[in-house]
């Protein structure tokens, strides 16, 4: 026997996995630690400051990004970029989705539970009906085999066709008690996934209209979650898919949402030149696009004109140098004999 029970294994195991990470120097705590997974090579994603500044929240400055994409570049995998503010408004939402209907939706409930577990029941039916019939051969086989050497004793049967009948019995006995163990099994790990449901049910009832999440929370209700690559539809939208794997029940059904544009997080100002309210793409913008193209255009045009007039001094300056220096490579007598005739 092992020095830990599997159970212990198997809580240090999911305590390994699900590590969290120190809260970092820009005061965000990455509750999803641990959590988060990328859906096509399965390496976590790591938090990622987006560069932003003068944000709302922290969290308006952070996204997450697949960490093999990260060390190893497009070649190995892609960034399948989310930002932190959508992944925690689509996990809050779907926390809050399920904790109402657990305590309001009864027949919702009841259809979740027929959902997750009407194969396992279905197929429970039949593994049942099965191990009645496979104990009931047993027994069978243990009035056969009394019954034969009962006939062996009492010499109603040879020696050799007592080996022949033992030999045969035995080999099915050991076949039916190894689908018998097969079978039992299985049926109680449909047992427990139903018993998981209801488990599930019950936990997440307990946080029925929770505003915020934390890592406490995430912990308790999540197993992982899955970030599958931003889509481009044919419409021009981006829709990215997200899968919540829920502790006792697993997989539910993906969620899909439209990753926030990045400037969306600010709140409108109004342009200082023409006075009309704009969305502001940073905190430092002071333009609406109309006007800032403009702004552009004329910065551009005088940085240009600057430029023109540098070189055309430039040029002035040089052809100044270039004089005084013929003039004072020319020969001393030349000089004189230049002063000679003019005299």
């Amino acid at each position: 026997e092992g020095i830990v029970t599997q159970e212990e294994f198997d809580t240090v195991q999911q305590l390994i996995t699900s590590r969290r990470l120190p809260e970092n120097k820009g005061g965000f705590e990455n509750i999803f630690a641990g959590v988060i997974k990328c859906a096509d090579c399965g390496y976590a994603m790591r938090a990622m400051s987006a560069n932003r500044r003068k944000r709302p929240d922290i969290i308006d400055c952070v996204q997450y990004s697949c960490n093999n994409y990260g060390r190893y570049g497009n070649i190995m995998c892609t960034a399948h970029s989310i930002e932190a503010r959508d992944l925690f408004n689509a996990v809050l939402t779907d926390i809050n989705r399920f904790a109402d209907m657990a305590v309001n939706d009864e027949k919702a409930v009841r259809a979740i539970e027929k959902r997750l577990t009407e194969t396992d029941q279905s197929k429970a039916k039949a593994l049942e009906k099965e191990q009645r019939k496979l104990n009931k051969r047993l027994a069978e086989l243990d009035r056969l085999f009394s019954s034969l050497y009962e006939d062996k004793v009492m010499e109603r049967i040879t020696e050799r066709n007592f080996e022949m009948m033992s030999g045969k019995y035995q080999k099915e006995q050991l076949e039916i008690e190894a689908r018998l163990k097969e079978v039992t099994e299985t049926l109680s790990d449909s047992y427990e996934k139903t018993q998981g449901v209801r488990d599930f049910l019950s936990l997440i009832r307990n946080y029925q209209g929770i505003k915020e999440l934390d890592a406490t929370i995430i912990n308790a209700l999540i197993d992982k979650i899955l970030v599958s690559e931003r889509e481009k539809l044919t419409d021009g939208m981006v829709r990215q898919e997200i899968k919540i794997y829920y502790k006792f029940i697993g997989f539910v059904g993906e969620l899909h949402i439209t990753p926030t544009k990045r400037w969306t997080a600010l709140k409108p100002k109004n342009c200082t030149v023409c006075g009309v309210e704009y969305v502001p793409r940073s905190g430092i913008s002071k333009y609406c696009p109309a006007c800032a193209k403009k702004i552009q255009r004329e910065k551009s045009n005088e940085s240009k004109r600057r430029s023109r007039e540098r070189n055309r001094q430039a040029c002035i300056e040089l052809s100044a140098k270039n004089d005084r220096l013929i003039w004072s490579s020319v020969p001393v007598e030349l000089s004189v004999r230049a002063m000679k005739i003019r005299r």
